[in-house]
């Protein structure tokens, strides 16, 4: 009788939970960039046109370098109700993927 057993080595383990690592972070990095844009007030559109999401090789940054952005995170703007864009993106998102 022959009996054979394969098991995954540690190295395809690996590799396979960084894998998946790495596409939960570009999701969530994705679902962020949406949520950043969809709460940034808009008068002309610069500021959310600005949201661009960078990924390197084991991080995702979501980031907008429109001058007055800071200004629009600090409430500059009716339109933030008081949260700014950044906390209530997050908020969104967070939840957005939890519930997956």
């Amino acid at each position: 009788m022959i009996k054979a057993t394969f098991f995954p080595s540690a190295g395809q383990i690996a590799k396979e939970l960084r894998d998946m690592v790495k596409k939960e972070l570009n999701g969530f990095g994705d679902d962020l960039l949406i949520n950043a844009r969809a709460e940034t007030p808009i008068k002309k559109g610069r500021a959310r046109r600005g949201w661009v999401k960078l990924s390197k090789r084991n991080s995702v940054r979501v980031t907008n370098n429109v001058p007055y952005i800071e200004l629009l995170e600090k409430n500059r703007s009716k339109q933030t109700d008081g949260q700014g864009i950044t906390r209530p993106a997050i908020e969104k998102t967070s939840a957005g993927r939890l519930r997956r």
